[in-house]
């Protein structure tokens, strides 16, 4: 009797997830799936303008306009950082990239872009049991 071994699977993982806007139909946008390295960059990187943004926040008024502008540097760096590409969407009779969409495209659309690449880097419960 012969046995015939099943051929064993070899596991596929992509770098990137694409996602479909929900504020701009027909717009399909791929974010980078972090890997730990990429966390640890862009965490160092976000770390020193959320603080800034933290401490500035509770100042004078004259202080919230700089904290605002911390916020809007670290919601720039999460589209430089995590949009991977963008189909389905033209910015001034071009195809859009992060660049063009940061300084011409939709911000219903970027408020969208960085919630998904906020979604992608939060640890699930799973990720959080086992760190």
């Amino acid at each position: 009797m012969k046995f015939i071994s099943p051929l064993r699977k070899v596991p596929s993982y992509s770098s990137i997830a694409w996602h479909e806007s929900r504020t701009v139909p027909g717009v399909r946008f791929a974010t980078k799936r972090a890997s730990l390295g990429q966390r640890l960059e862009l965490t160092k990187n976000v770390r020193e303008l959320a603080l800034r943004y933290e401490f500035l926040k509770a100042g004078e008024p004259s202080d919230q306009l700089g904290a605002s502008l911390s916020d809007l540097l670290v919601r720039k760096l999460y589209i430089e950082w995590g949009v991977a590409e963008l189909e389905g969407l033209r910015i001034d009779g071009q195809a859009a990239t992060p660049e063009m969409l940061i300084a011409n495209g939709p911000e219903r659309l970027s408020d969208e872009i960085i919630e998904a690449i906020r979604a992608e880097l939060e640890l699930s419960d799973e990720e959080r049991k086992n760190s």
